[in-house]
């Protein structure tokens, strides 16, 4: 029987147009980019049509897209070229990925701007702290991973330019939102997972007449940004998902909403006891959603799942290998242990929905009897 993948927020499933962009990209000849020869022209003009299609697709200047191996690399970039400039501490949201937040912690003082019961960032807390801390750089997300609350990044941008501080957007689980025009004001980030394309290629949109400090030194790549020969197949992979995203993103959007809501009804009635995140539906992303369940381990039922042919997740994908507790839903003041992630992709239908919800029913009642002295299992 064929898997069902509703772990798709960090890895999602490359559609047939992303597989054909990679399989045509490896085909192009072996040339260093920047050197002037034929074939370094075929690569260079790959890297910059697919430099195009992203700068498109998020609706930001073509000139200020630099590539990244990853959303790590990106932060430690962009927050060491910021403490390097300026003093004061960073201000980092509650629900930030590991990486971005151990990156900051390590760098320097940072302060924690907090989240409210409905997992978005207070923005009134973030004023305050604005005020207090005199920050040399601010970084939060669009889009929490996790739960799926979108933030209200126009303000959080509108106080951060009033008081000339700098601003590092996590963008990679806000790929299925229309782009806003504060992102041109901000560090805009995502890795080409975020869109839907293949793993270990991200980029940073620069915003014009900001200095970003290179990380990575040595050659003049990525404008003297990031030194380093260029990912091209991954690159060219990331420009397709980048094209398909602008076509299609409404569309897709709007099934996956409905999809969204359709599966919450099937794990209620399954067992699921509790959804996190906020009420509004305005203010969740259309393809996440986090729910409760009382009385058992989360990581217990993402086994149990896994058994049954579905792919599922407890906690932020950052802390998957650890199974901590969510530090997401311990900022909401939530139940951080009993929490399970459901995520769609553009490959998920109707019928995966019915049988996961199934086998999210038999796996609770399983774990049930077991902690019951049952000794029978569905």
């Amino acid at each position: 029987m064929q898997r069902i993948n509703l772990d798709a927020a960090s890895a999602p499933p490359l559609s047939p147009a992303v597989n054909d962009a990679l399989r045509l990209a490896i085909d192009l000849p072996a040339a260093d980019p920047g050197r002037v020869s034929e074939e370094a022209r075929q690569v260079r003009f790959a890297i910059e049509q697919a430099r195009t299609q992203i700068a498109e697709c998020l609706r930001l200047p073509q000139s200020t897209i630099t590539f990244t191996a990853s959303l790590a690399e990106t932060a430690a970039t962009v927050i060491t070229s910021a403490r390097s400039r300026r003093p004061g501490p960073v201000l980092v949201s509650a629900g930030e990925r590991a990486s971005i937040l151990r990156t900051a912690e390590a760098t320097g003082e940072t302060v924690t701007i907090p989240f409210r019961s409905d997992g978005r960032i207070d923005t009134d807390a973030f004023t305050r702290l604005l005020a207090i801390h005199g920050p040399c750089l601010v970084v939060c997300q669009w889009v929490n991973q996790e739960t799926g609350a979108i933030h209200d990044l126009a303000t959080i941008a509108d106080l951060a330019d009033a008081a000339r501080v700098p601003l590092l957007v996590d963008g990679g689980a806000a790929g299925l939102l229309e782009p806003e025009p504060w992102m041109a004001r901000a560090f805009y980030t995502t890795d080409a997972t975020g869109l839907g394309g293949p793993a270990g290629i991200s980029m940073v949109a620069v915003p014009r007449g900001v200095r970003l400090d290179p990380l990575l030194r040595g050659g003049a790549q990525e404008r003297n940004r990031r030194a380093g020969l260029e990912a091209t197949i991954l690159i060219c992979g990331f420009g397709a998902a980048a094209e398909e995203r602008r076509l299609e993103r409404t569309v897709l959007a709007d099934r996956l909403r409905g999809l969204r809501d359709r599966l919450f009804t099937l794990v209620h009635a399954a067992g699921a006891t509790a959804h996190y995140g906020p009420s509004d539906p305005a203010f969740r992303a259309p393809d996440v959603l986090c729910i409760g369940i009382a009385g058992i381990e989360a990581e217990a039922i993402v086994v149990g799942l896994d058994r049954r042919g579905v792919a599922a997740h407890s906690g932020s994908s950052c802390a998957s290998e650890t199974f901590e507790p969510s530090p997401v839903l311990a900022a909401m003041g939530a139940d951080a242990d009993h929490s399970l992630r459901l995520s769609l992709s553009w490959a998920t239908t109707e019928k995966d929905l019915e049988r996961a919800a199934s086998a999210l029913a038999e796996t609770i009642a399983e774990l049930r009897a077991l902690r019951s002295g049952g000794q029978e299992r569905p």
